[in-house]
């Protein structure tokens, strides 16, 4: 396929109130929408919304490497495939590989920027599938599911709100709910935890999120108070540069234990899936995030590779916008295994949440449609 055209737009987006973490707070998101047009006219869309306290390049190092990239992409061919994707954005390909791919490394930065990549990755992947006719979940894996079981992030502050959100959750069909915790006492969290078992009752699935918040120690003691909630999984307990540490929690936690800011860095997500201290996989799940991993395609690897060592795997946001959340939506269902629900139900937190997108989740469930691509409007991130 010949690229004709290649833009980038900002995308800024609001949250309808601030979300606290362990890591930071967060009102608004900035980030761009990637658009290639082929010589047929299809358009296909990505999504680059960086988070540095998560592991990626900054707002301006992703808009300088993507002006160069697409400046230079433009009037190129590539092969429509995944190899010719690949021979594009992986510059320690062969010279035979790279042949089937464009020549977009003009700008070669020195430190990884995933979230550029995954704009441009997620652009061509889309690209690739409308010109195949296929969902872009087909070009991962064949036996790609058509559902995808979504989590409701909760994020209420106060015990009494929190269980109130809870309830509503469950309501709507969500069966599994995660809670932020860590940043605030020990008492607090539990309080908050209690409230929301209390409110929903022990059918429904319970995991937390620490973002790495507690020292080693201060996990231990949080998860011998807060297992006796029966919890699913804690994502990242400890802090993330700390493999060792996240080990020697999984060996005494009483559920999963989740890496989650671990798998920053290209690295550390080697160092998680090869280190061997006995007893077993490092941890029991893996939380792959596109926008910090540097595309699907990256992440599909990740998954892989734990399902091998066996380890669970499921995807979530960056806090993104749509585009980038269709991306994950397709990854998700592509997974060996959609037995965890994926953290893709984050609309609700955004103020300008366009209230009609075939992602929208319905009854804890994220539907893909039988479409080529992505299966958004070209339109769609302009009229948003």
């Amino acid at each position: 396929m010949r690229i004709t055209e290649a833009t980038l737009t900002p995308l800024h987006l609001t949250l309808a109130h601030p979300l606290n973490t362990a890591r930071g707070t967060y009102a608004t998101r900035d980030g761009f929408i990637v658009r290639l047009r082929d010589e047929e006219g299809r358009i296909g869309q990505g999504e680059a919304m960086p988070l540095p306290e998560f592991g990626t390049e900054s707002l301006a190092t992703t808009h300088t490497v993507l002006r160069g990239w697409l400046s230079s992409l433009k009037g190129q061919t590539l092969e429509d495939s995944i190899e010719g994707i690949e021979a594009t954005l992986v510059p320690t390909a062969s010279e035979e590989v790279r042949q089937r791919g464009a020549r977009i490394r003009g700008i070669d930065p020195e430190e990884p920027v995933p979230a550029a990549q995954h704009g441009l990755e997620l652009a061509l992947l889309d690209l690739v599938a409308q010109r195949k006719g296929i969902p872009l979940c087909w070009l991962l894996a064949e036996e790609a599911r058509q559902e995808v079981l979504v989590n409701a992030l909760l994020s209420a502050e106060e015990p009494e709100a929190l269980a109130q959100e809870a309830r509503e959750a469950v309501e709507e069909g969500y069966q599994t709910l995660k809670v932020k915790v860590s940043g605030r006492s020990l008492d607090a969290d539990e309080a908050r935890v209690r409230a929301v078992r209390e409110a929903v009752g022990a059918r429904v699935r319970l995991r937390l999120d620490a973002n790495g918040g507690w020292t080693e120690p201060e996990a231990n003691r949080a998860l011998d108070r807060l297992g006796w909630y029966d919890l699913e999984l804690v994502e990242q307990p400890t802090p993330p540069e700390d493999l060792q540490a996240l080990w020697r929690v999984q060996r005494r936690a009483p559920c999963i234990i989740a890496a989650d800011e671990t798998l920053a860095t290209p690295a550390a997500v080697r160092t998680l899936l090869t280190m061997d201290l006995g007893g077993g996989p490092a941890v029991g799940a893996v939380v792959i995030k596109p926008m910090v991993l540097g595309g699907l395609l990256p992440s599909m690897v990740v998954a892989l590779r734990a399902a091998h060592l066996g380890m669970h795997a499921y995807v979530t946001s960056s806090i993104d916008g749509v585009v980038a959340r269709a991306g994950a939506a397709h990854l998700a269902s592509a997974l060996p295994s959609g037995e965890m629900a994926s953290g893709l139900a984050v609309g609700r937190l955004f103020a300008d949440e366009p209230r009609d997108h075939p992602y929208q989740p319905r009854r804890g469930l994220v539907r893909l449609r039988d479409m080529p691509g992505l299966g958004l409007s070209p339109d769609f991130s302009r009229e948003h």
